[in-house]
């Protein structure tokens, strides 16, 4: 009898996924480094990607501490612990909307687009339709504030003009 070292899967990919999205983190932001940079009152066109890379370095870093923290010592007579199957049709469906979104955006619009977009999201983690609805329209409605109207970033307007 012997004790084995090992991570559970989902720890195991706790991990592995973590220090994936620390390291793509700190390639953003070395990549970063060779932006230009404006006077010293503009923060320059490396101040968003920055801060991508940095949240993705924390909270990759944490996902994967949390995975590290949670290894289990198993030995053999010890039973395997079975979870419920993964789910790998989340994924492929974000990938989709994120291409629809892409396809869709320029001819029906940022607004229209992404609140269906959000919404579909979100009955897919079982959020009620009128929360689900609500909540899209007022994120949408937040991103827009902040990104066209703050920061000045040209959003596709649709056929619709909104």
């Amino acid at each position: 009898m012997y004790a084995d070292r090992r991570l559970p899967m989902g720890k195991k990919s706790d991990l592995i996924s973590g220090g994936i999205f620390a390291a793509l983190g700190i390639i953003i932001f070395v990549l970063t480094l060779r932006f230009p940079s404006l006077d010293a009152s503009h923060p320059g066109p490396s101040l968003f990607p920055r801060i991508l890379a940095l949240l993705f370095i924390v909270f990759g870093g944490r996902i994967a501490l949390q995975g590290w923290r949670s290894a289990t010592v198993k030995t053999e007579d010890s039973p395997e612990e079975e979870g419920p199957p993964p789910n790998r049709f989340n994924p492929i469906l974000v990938i989709i909307l994120i291409a629809a979104f892409i396809a869709l955006a320029p001819t029906v619009g940022f607004f229209i687009t992404g609140a269906v977009l959000l919404t579909i999201l979100m009955l897919k983690l079982r959020v009620s339709v009128l929360k689900s609805a609500v909540v899209s329209i007022l994120l949408v409605a937040f991103i827009y504030t902040v990104f066209a109207k703050g920061l000045r970033v040209p959003l596709p307007i649709g056929y619709l003009g909104w």
